[in-house]
């Protein structure tokens, strides 16, 4: 007789139930499924998620900020002569203004990134406030164009 509860079936079952809920738990990360199931973690995720970036982009520029600042001073002394470098050293006056105009480079992208960031965490915001809603399911694509009319942001007929 063949027993049905044996240790290779309730190994498949776990197996199985591991499987279901690690689907499950995939398909409440996408925004279709959690913005209609859980709306509350959904929005909270996405403004934690835009003030961490922000705050993390504002951080970065304030430590670009300071070492402009130090290798600026860095230069000061250097020029005054309060700093001689050592015998080999890779630190120069050249060296210093190149670094300058690397900074100034990156300071202006890294300003370009915070701004971004705080424009993100205010899109979240919008979103949480008019309740929206990622529908379920795909949209329908639009109609080929007929022969000789121009598709939307194209050229016309080829």
């Amino acid at each position: 007789m063949k027993r049905l509860f044996t240790r290779d079936n309730a190994i498949r079952l776990l197996l199985i139930v591991a499987l279901g809920g690690t689907v499950w738990k995939g398909f409440l990360k996408t925004p279709e499924a959690a913005s209609h199931l859980r709306p509350k973690a959904f929005y909270d995720d996405l403004v934690n998620d835009g003030e961490n970036t922000a705050i993390m982009k504002e951080r970065h520029r304030d430590v670009l900020e300071a070492t402009d600042k130090a290798v600026r001073v860095r230069l000061d002394e250097l020029r005054a002569g309060v700093y001689v470098p050592g015998a080999g050293s890779l630190v120069s006056e050249e060296s210093l203004v190149r670094a300058i105009r690397k900074d100034v480079a990156t300071r202006a992208r890294a300003v370009d990134d915070e701004v971004r960031a705080w424009e993100k965490l205010e899109r979240a915001r919008r979103l949480e406030a008019s309740g929206w809603r990622m529908p379920l399911g795909c949209s329908p694509v639009a109609a080929a164009p007929a022969s000789g009319q121009a598709a939307p942001g194209g050229e016309g007929g080829q």
